[in-house]
């Protein structure tokens, strides 16, 4: 049986019960990626292949490469390091990476502050190297995505924090092109409360 530790519902402003384990961070993470993945399932993009592919999400990290088959269908060899290819094999894609989480003071209102980068990278070899457009559309779409939030809420506990700040890193490796968002989330912070007789409850001790 899960313990139930109280947050704030921040699209209420009320103290409710919640089961988890109050992983805000991870918990916020796994929304935006849910959010993002559905936003992005039918927006493709020229990868290095050369065909039209996906934008995908990946959760702090870029998945590790496969293992492939010999051509004469024996067992699977293990990639042997990650590679540049395996890298952009990845691309076109969004990356959401917690970058840090603050509690405040017992009192406030919004007692947890959650850091949130999204990096897009694109795959583009044009010789005009305009592939900066399609992170800069990539960034519009997830920007009118999380503006548009009821509340700007996510999730009914995460509200997203003004201002909210994207842009292209000032170098680009080209064929490679890259952009980001940074966003600040809040949430109500786990509490540990007394019950009323001074006493910590069940679900709290050792």
């Amino acid at each position: 049986m899960r313990n139930y530790k109280p947050y704030m519902n921040v699209s209420t402003g009320l103290w409710a019960l919640d089961r988890g384990d109050g992983m805000t961070e991870l918990d916020l993470l796994d929304a935006l990626v849910a959010r993002l993945t559905e936003l992005f399932k039918n927006y493709e993009l020229t990868a290095k292949s050369g065909l039209l592919q996906n934008v995908r999400v990946f959760a702090q990290y870029l998945p590790q490469p496969q293992p492939v088959t010999t051509e004469d269908n024996e067992e699977a060899v293990e990639p042997q390091g990650y590679t540049a290819a395996d890298i952009e094999s990845n691309f076109p894609c969004v990356i959401v990476k917690v970058d840090e989480a603050t509690d405040r003071e017992e009192g406030s209102m919004n007692a947890t502050r959650i850091n949130m980068r999204l990096l897009v990278y694109v795959y583009d070899e044009s010789p005009d190297c305009q592939g900066y457009r399609d992170v800069l559309n990539i960034i519009e779409a997830i920007r009118q995505e999380l503006l548009t939030l009821p509340g700007r809420v996510l999730d009914k506990r995460y509200r997203l924090e003004m201002p909210m700040k994207n842009y292209l890193f000032d170098e680009q490796i080209w064929p490679i092109y890259v952009g980001q968002l940074e966003t600040v989330w809040e949430t109500g912070r786990p509490l540990m409360p007394r019950n009323f007789e001074g006493r910590l409850p069940p679900y709290a001790r050792g």
